[in-house]
């Protein structure tokens, strides 16, 4: 490009952001130079392309697809097909890849065939375009083989250690770069507000403005040195919008949401997600109000990519644009569905079998039914992207230039996250920590796996697959043996996920020890193998506790599972219960530190805890919500209510003050309180602020949380924790759909979870 030509596009493209009142700066850690001449290089590149060329950069198909063999043939080496490889990376210029070979690849492996993909779309095609590489690291570099898998992000978000989400995201980033993977199909910001659904171990749980800390510190840590970066990469924040929503419970099921409801619960963590740098985000599965999302022009152009103003990529899921005819039955054929899902605002078709969709955007186009600027738009977000991430000058990234890939300093942060993950829920006559030299029964379905520790997303999808786990990484039952010694634990698996395999054995066995550690869980899996019809936890591990329960020896119960399972059978019969979500490779030890004392557990529940299938309620329900049979308003029934956990300290709250009675328009509140470690041991506590609207037009909620700080306090140590609340904190979602504050009065809520709390009342006036 002669510097003329530049000066006249970056002139232009000035214009055209001071004209649509859009920044001029980007979220790549750029100047405004920078960006600028960036923008004069999408555009110059644009303007040589041929209309298949952009078509093909709005493709992302599979890697199995560039493989011999058929799509999901199990494989363990990577051989790519001639024909097909010539097809999609030469013939087509596919814009973006994505997926695993069908086995989780060595850092070097994943080099050297990202290096093929790149060496031959940027050498062989005519515009020497990168690809660009996205691949679903959920919790930790996960189909990056020897990397550090983390725990999911509901245990993260129990640790309510927004460091800890920057730290994991930062780990990620680094050991996904080193297998030159620079595109992250993560975080999950999906506001997950039915415990029935599956991927809720995915997300940050039912809070939206935790969701958003979490989220946002996630994107940091994956972002906050520059995309350029070596050791960066982009996030593709998920799934855009009410994924978590649906009114069935299951994956993918449709979801009711009233746009009031959208705009307080749903949008806020996808809107601070932007605002902090997000350059993808992915469209939901299932539908709203009876829509697709992947054909909602208003969820996407209007309020996405307008209210929003998100510049980056908008892809669809897998095979998504499919499903809107095999599943949706809202478009009579694959070119119907293309048409609707470009013309919704989709910019990256996750097509994952085939180029079709190349063809198809094509004939759109020259009929008219697609105009050639959409195409240009979604063109130029994936250039953007691309430009941002460097992948021009640098398309894939040497492993040996990685040497903390899996390093003790990466393995001591995900330790740390997994330990303040752990929530101790009950602690009958302070059973807990145990004694180490006491006689232990370990027993139950999660007791010795490190698959149920992973979850899904372990090396494989569904986690199940046994043949790439870490030898190194310690079961609960290993880590407690190597605790107390071998000697001191016996063993005996007594159930399967739902079946009995020997719990006879395992009530005879408890007659000859003091303590009895039953270790329940789930299945690992996720999307629709995840659904459950029950939220019972299953009957079988039920019943073992029972079993177990007559011996009258004390139980710890220790739950592995991603959502929370009704236990309200065999909860008076256990004297410990320790919620361990899916802890990652160092659960087993985590959790054992835990129950010895190694560890002070600090986790807190980030979802609410229901003690009825039925009656699964977010802790920020309406009062007509728990109205109960007697026509009172005693009808929420919680196993333990949201932000729940105990310590083996104790926290004592007092001297709750607000900087004044009345706030006035824009003017902040101040607000501090005093914590006081009462017990005989250092802890961590999280001290939570909620906020409640005592009268309003639109029903107000029982209360939302605003802020929260998560502090350390040795025996006898007062701390003063002071925040700061804005009138932002004090508005609600009104009958136009709009944010506002009516004047009246508010309650101010500090406590150690979101029932026991301090109060003071405030006025608010406009």
């Amino acid at each position: 490009m002669n510097k003329v030509t530049q000066i006249i596009i970056i002139i232009m493209v000035f214009v055209s952001c001071e004209k649509n009142n859009k920044p001029i700066n980007s979220d790549a850690k750029m100047n405004d130079l920078q960006y600028l001449e960036t923008e004069a290089k999408i555009q110059e590149l644009i303007s040589k392309m041929t209309l298949k060329e952009k078509a093909g950069q709005m493709l992302n198909i599979g890697l199995p697809s560039l493989l011999k063999g058929e799509y999901w043939d199990v494989r363990d080496s990577v051989n790519f097909d001639p024909e097909k490889f010539k097809k999609f990376i030469i013939d087509y210029a596919v814009g973006s890849i994505h997926n695993t070979p069908q086995y989780p690849a060595e850092r070097a492996e994943w080099f050297q065939l990202v290096k093929k993909i790149q060496d031959s779309a940027m050498q062989k095609t005519r515009l020497g375009i990168p690809v660009l590489y996205g691949i679903d690291n959920i919790h930790g570099a996960n189909y990056v083989n020897g990397s550090v898998i983390f725990p999911h992000q509901i245990g993260v978000a129990a640790t309510w250690n927004t460091e800890l989400s920057r730290l994991g995201a930062e780990v990620t980033s680094y050991e996904s770069r080193a297998g030159s993977l620079p595109w992250n199909f993560n975080p999950n910001a999906d506001v997950a507000m039915n415990p029935l659904w599956g991927r809720i171990a995915e997300s940050f749980g039912e809070d939206p403005y935790l969701i958003s800390e979490m989220t946002n510190a996630y994107i940091a840590g994956s972002q906050e040195k520059g995309l350029q970066n070596s050791t960066s990469t982009a996030v593709c924040v998920k799934h855009f919008i009410g994924y978590g929503a649906g009114r069935n419970g299951k994956d993918r099921a449709n979801a009711i949401i009233p746009e009031n409801s959208l705009y307080q619960y749903y949008l806020p963590p996808f809107q601070k997600a932007i605002e902090n740098g997000a350059m993808g985000i992915m469209i939901s599965s299932n539908s709203v109000n009876g829509v697709p999302c992947h054909l909602n022009t208003h969820y996407i152009t209007d309020i996405l990519k307008g209210q929003l103003n998100f510049k980056g990529v908008v892809i669809s899921d897998f095979s998504d644009v499919e499903f809107l005819v095999a599943a949706h039955e809202s478009a009579k054929d694959m070119r119907e569905a293309t048409k609707f899902a470009v013309n919704a605002g989709i910019d990256l078709l996750m097509n994952p079998y085939d180029a079709d969709v190349v063809d198809l955007i094509v004939d759109l186009v020259e009929k008219g039914e697609i105009s050639k600027e959409r195409i240009d738009d979604a063109v130029t977000r994936v250039l953007r992207l691309k430009f941002y991430l460097n992948l021009f000058e640098k398309p894939y990234n040497n492993p040996n230039e990685y040497p903390d890939f899996g390093s003790e300093k990466h393995i001591a942060i995900n330790y740390q996250t997994a330990s303040e993950s752990i929530t101790l829920l009950k602690n009958k006559d302070e059973v807990l920590p145990l004694s180490a030299n006491k006689r232990i029964l370990v027993t139950g379905y999660a007791s010795n796996s490190i698959n149920m520790l992973n979850g899904a997303w372990s090396r494989s999808f569904l986690g199940r697959d046994t043949t790439y786990n870490d030898p190194s990484k310690l079961t609960i039952l290993q880590a407690i043996k190597k605790q107390v010694g071998v000697q001191n634990v016996d063993f005996v698996e007594g159930t399967d996920y739902l079946e009995d395999i020997n719990s006879d054995k395992a009530a005879l066995k408890a007659k000859n020890v003091d303590y009895i550690v039953v270790c329940v869980g789930e299945i690992p899996a996720s999307e629709k193998p995840s659904d459950i019809n029950d939220l019972e936890l299953p009957q079988v591990q039920q019943d073992l506790v029972k079993k177990l329960a007559k011996t009258g020896k004390p139980i710890i119960l220790v739950m592995v599972q991603g959502r929370p399972r009704i236990i309200k059978e065999i909860e008076p019969l256990v004297d410990g219960i320790i919620m361990g979500y899916l802890p990652g490779q160092e659960g087993g030890r985590a959790i054992s530190d835990v129950i010895f004392g190694n560890i002070n557990p600090s986790g807190k529940l980030p979802y609410t805890y229901p003690m009825y299938a039925g009656n699964a309620v977010t802790y920020y329900h309406k009062k007509t919500d728990i109205r109960d049979i007697n026509w009172g308003y005693d009808g929420f029934y919680t196993q333990y209510n949201f932000g729940f956990g105990l310590s083996y300290t104790k926290f004592e709250y007092t001297n709750l003050k607000i900087s004044k009675d009345t706030i006035v328009g824009k003017e902040n509140l101040k607000i501090s309180i005093d914590v006081k470690n009462i017990g005989k041991r250092e802890g961590k506590e999280t001290v939570q602020v909620y906020l409640k609207d005592l009268v309003a037009t639109v029903s107000p909620d029982s209360k939302k949380l605003v802020r929260f700080n998560k502090i350390l306090l040795k025996p006898n140590e007062t701390k003063t924790i002071d925040f700061v609340l804005t009138t932002k904190d004090f508005e609600n979602v009104g009958i136009d759909n709009k944010w506002i504050v009516e004047d009246g009065d508010f309650e101010v809520q500090i406590g150690p979870n979101s029932k026991d709390v301090l109060k003071q009342k405030v006025y608010f006036k406009n």
